[in-house]
């Protein structure tokens, strides 16, 4: 997993020029989420919660936010934003690897937004058994899951960003998503496992989580360049899930 570090700053700073900070997307996660969760809860837990859009969002509606990030850039951008926003909620900010970080406190909502994937299964499963630690035992862990079957179909598939170039494949062996972004020679790419909900439950053995639920998301369609925010589930880019402990 060396390549990640590198790829979410460069990815950082290629986007920064245009960040502007929470907007209605945030908010919607935001819904999704007390949505998913499905009864009241206070503090939240959000991994890679890179530039913190989502978790000042949560925060200015009162919710406690513990935002952990790895990237210092990103981290700098987010204590920037939280700076700048009235918050109703706390939010703590963490630099650090959710691999290795110790946290003394449990949460109601721990969630992963976009990312999920970045190592092989074991380092998935490892992920989930730290995960499992950190929440309380009536709470829930809600995390987006990449499909197999959307990011096969795109492979190929490249889109300007500016005066960058993206462009996505599919790793058919590791059934990994490839996402490159070229600046002038230099080249970052991000690989993503990729999980069906079959895949899933098999991943969450010994874990100490169940499945409870999916909300499959949206896709892009190339054809249009027009994007659906809600698809049947073999349509979709993603589902997010909601996981439980297991006893």
């Amino acid at each position: 997993m060396e390549w990640v570090k590198k790829f979410y700053d460069k990815q950082f700073r290629l986007y920064e020029e245009g960040l502007t900070g929470p907007n209605e997307e945030h908010e919607e996660i935001l819904a999704k989420i007390e949505n998913l969760a499905s009864k009241p809860f206070q503090s939240i837990l959000e991994l890679g919660a890179g530039g913190g859009e989502f978790a000042i969002t949560a925060a200015k509606k009162g919710y406690d936010v513990t935002a952990l990030e790895l990237v210092s850039s990103r981290v700098d951008y987010m204590r920037k934003l939280k700076s700048e926003h009235h918050l109703i909620g706390e939010l703590e900010i963490i630099e650090g690897d959710f691999y290795e970080i110790e946290l003394p406190k449990s949460f109601d909502v721990i969630c992963y937004i976009d990312g999920f994937g970045i190592g092989e299964d074991q380092d998935q499963r490892k992920l989930l058994k730290r995960m499992s630690k950190w929440l309380k035992p009536d709470g829930c862990i809600l995390i987006d899951i990449y499909t197999p079957w959307y990011w096969a179909y795109v492979a190929g598939q490249e889109m300007k960003i500016g005066s960058k170039l993206r462009k996505y494949n599919f790793d058919f062996i590791g059934c990994r998503m490839l996402d490159t972004w070229f600046d002038g020679e230099e080249k970052v790419t991000q690989s993503l496992r990729c999980y069906s909900p079959q895949d899933l439950n098999m991943l969450l053995e010994d874990t100490g989580l169940t499945l409870l639920d999916i909300k499959p998301g949206g896709a892009m369609d190339y054809m249009t360049w027009k994007y659906r925010e809600y698809v049947d589930l073999d349509k979709a880019m993603s589902y997010m899930v909601k996981l439980v402990p297991a006893n």
